[in-house]
């Protein structure tokens, strides 16, 4: 496999095998695991499919005593905490704790045969002790419960609660925990459309005091290392395809960047499976499906496109001409086509589309538009008001008198 994407969801992934990259994500896991140091409560904010797992997940990794609760299929908070509490575990932790004379395990007890373990079951519920509450595992297994069994937890580890998949019907109880003072820290991962929803101004206040905002976080740093880290052996050929359909929002989320790659990359992987350099075939395959067949004759077509729609708009845009073919100009004794061409207002509106495969960053056309101040028209000249160039190249540079109009 030249990729290595995970078929599954980041949520089910094993704790072990997290990968967290990108500038922008490294930073968000520092303040998030700052947060957890100085036992304070913070929220992640992003749309599904953003990283706001992946980060829980990672601050797992990284922290002792880190419990990472999954709300996406529980309705009840305390079910999940229930359901992660391994009491064989806790019990073994407290056991070596305890003190045997506070609880009346005398020589004599021993001489006699009773083993300390099943003294203490004996006396569960007899001692007011955080330590013989765990011991016993004597809790209501209800929200109060799980706030009695965090605060006693307290005792024996240093917790912290890592809260992922809110729900609307989960924020009441999220606001209860929150507010029970039990002074441990607690990291909490939460849908923008649910936090959208919260009218609740003390609720949105405490989720907003350490606020993590993952929607439009990703720069082309963090895609560009995201690309590397899963397809490092195409990275350079498969960046810049991604990194345009994510400016293009074709790929809104960093879920949808690596189902992309996955599927991409698996296809021409099928396609490959005979060639003797299957990395290479893969890397021609993305560049012929990527790119475009003949660019000077689809800029034509999508001008044509621009000048029939712009023909069929004429009333609702006060339109008074628009010119049916590339129309001809002289600029500082050289000549142009431009694309398109129409009037408005009495003013001259003129673009070009250059629709390119290289990476080319300058273009004689486009410096000659800046340059164009006034079109001449049936014996008529008609002074520039717009000028504007369509293309797919983000390297193209265009002088500020001209509007770049970018497409993927």
């Amino acid at each position: 496999m030249i990729c290595n994407i995970p078929k599954v969801t980041v949520t089910t992934w094993n704790s072990n095998n997290v990968i967290l990259v990108g500038p922008t994500y490294k930073q968000y896991l520092d303040k998030a695991l700052n947060s957890i140091r100085n036992n304070d409560i913070a929220s992640i904010i992003g749309q599904p499919g953003m990283g706001k797992t992946t980060i829980l997940k990672k601050v797992q990794e990284i922290v002792k005593d880190a419990l990472y609760m999954d709300l996406a299929s529980k309705n009840e908070i305390e079910d999940e905490f229930w359901s992660k509490i391994d009491k064989n575990e806790i019990r073994q932790k407290v056991l070596p704790r305890l003190d045997k004379k506070k609880y009346g395990y005398s020589f004599w007890k021993r001489l006699l045969g009773v083993k300390f373990e099943d003294w203490l079951m004996r006396v569960c519920g007899k001692y007011n002790d955080p330590l013989l509450r765990l011991y016993c595992f004597d809790y209501q297994k209800d929200f109060d419960g799980m706030i009695k069994a965090i605060s006693d937890l307290k005792e024996i580890e240093h917790l912290s609660l890592l809260i992922d998949e809110v729900r609307e019907n989960h924020v009441p109880k999220i606001h209860r925990l929150i507010n029970s003072g039990l002074g441990v820290p607690i990291l909490i991962a939460v849908p923008t459309e649910v936090y959208s929803k919260i009218t609740d101004l003390a609720i949105r206040r405490r989720l907003d005091e350490s606020r993590i905002s993952l929607d439009n976080a990703l720069t082309s740093e963090d895609i560009k290392e995201i690309v590397d880290a899963y397809c490092h052996e195409i990275s350079d050929d498969l960046f810049p395809i991604v990194l345009s359909l994510w400016n293009g929002r074709e790929l809104n989320t960093v879920s949808s960047i690596l189902q992309f790659m996955k599927s991409e990359v698996e296809k021409f992987e099928k396609e490959c499976s005979n060639s003797q350099d299957v990395v290479n075939c893969v890397k021609e395959k993305l560049k012929e499906s990527h790119s475009l067949k003949n660019p000077e004759e689809e800029s034509k077509q999508l001008e044509k496109m621009i000048r029939d729609l712009l023909s069929s708009l004429t009333k609702e845009f006060q339109v008074t001409y628009v010119h049916p073919r590339g129309k001809r100009v002289e600029v500082k004794g050289k000549y142009i086509t431009l694309g398109i061409f129409f009037i408005k207002d009495g003013n001259a509106y003129v673009g070009l589309v250059k629709l390119l495969n290289d990476d080319r960053t300058d273009d004689d056309e486009v410096k000659l538009l800046s340059m164009l101040e006034k079109v001449e028209h049936e014996k008529k000249e008609y002074p520039v008001e717009k000028r504007f160039i369509i293309t797919n190249s983000q390297k193209l540079n265009v002088d500020s008198t001209v509007t770049k109009v970018e497409l993927t």
